[in-house]
């Protein structure tokens, strides 16, 4: 079995509860569709879930997939868990065959509910294939070679994968690192650029983690949060 090392962010509250039940899972109560503004996004979400269950082989149970990355993420900008809310990155070492990939930028064409063509001339048409045609076309998503042939001839396209699983049990988080979502303004801006600073010279640092199974709690990392990372 290959272990792979990834980072996920989540909302303060999600993390508390995680602690309590010794696992971390999404029930979609803060998904991003559950906000007005995004609701049109749920069909997005649940078509994921299908492409999980069917492409890795693992029931859902009624969840959401937990969105993962294997770059540490920027905590020097905002857009995390909603500005100035409280969040933790979790550094998680996952089983391959409970992750799937996916690439992000095309991932917007399921939100937006747009065919994600196969060639750019196929942009250039008026008509708009069938429903079936453009969930069809979505399968690209998770086909990296073809996403990289995509952009062979854009050298300034940058093509980031994302990677969703069906929950994290807290054995395999291996440290965690509390944060503040960035605001917008000039201070945050600048408190952002010290956190980047920070991070590249190593003086910020996730905390080791390790769950005890026996007591249900860490035994390096408190359920109550103190502070905020530059």
């Amino acid at each position: 079995m290959n272990l792979g090392i990834y980072y996920t962010y989540q909302r303060e509250e999600a993390w508390k509860v995680a602690l309590e039940k010794g696992e971390l899972i999404a029930t979609g109560e803060h998904a991003l569709f559950t906000d007005p503004v995004y609701d049109n996004f749920k069909p997005a979400y649940d078509w994921m879930v299908e492409q999980y269950e069917e492409r890795i082989g693992i029931s859902m149970n009624g969840n959401y997939p937990i969105w993962c990355w294997d770059e540490f993420p920027d905590l020097g900008r905002g857009g995390h868990v909603g500005q100035g809310n409280k969040g933790v990155v979790l550094t998680v070492e996952i089983p391959d065959e409970e992750v799937l990939a996916s690439e992000f930028s095309y991932w917007h064409h399921v939100l937006g509910d747009f065919p994600l063509y196969e060639t750019l001339e196929e942009y250039d048409s008026d008509e708009m294939p069938p429903p079936e045609i453009i969930r069809q076309s979505w399968n690209r998503i998770f086909d990296k070679a073809w996403c990289e042939a995509s952009v062979v001839d854009q050298p300034n396209v940058e093509l980031v994968y994302q990677h969703v699983v069906h929950r994290i049990d807290l054995s395999q988080v291996r440290a965690v690192m509390p944060f503040v979502d960035r605001k917008e303004g000039w201070w945050h801006a600048v408190c952002g650029i010290g956190w980047r600073i920070g991070y590249k010279l190593g003086l910020i640092r996730s905390k080791p983690f390790q769950w005890n199974n026996q007591s249900n709690q860490s035994e390096s990392f408190p359920l109550h949060m103190k502070g905020d990372v530059m």
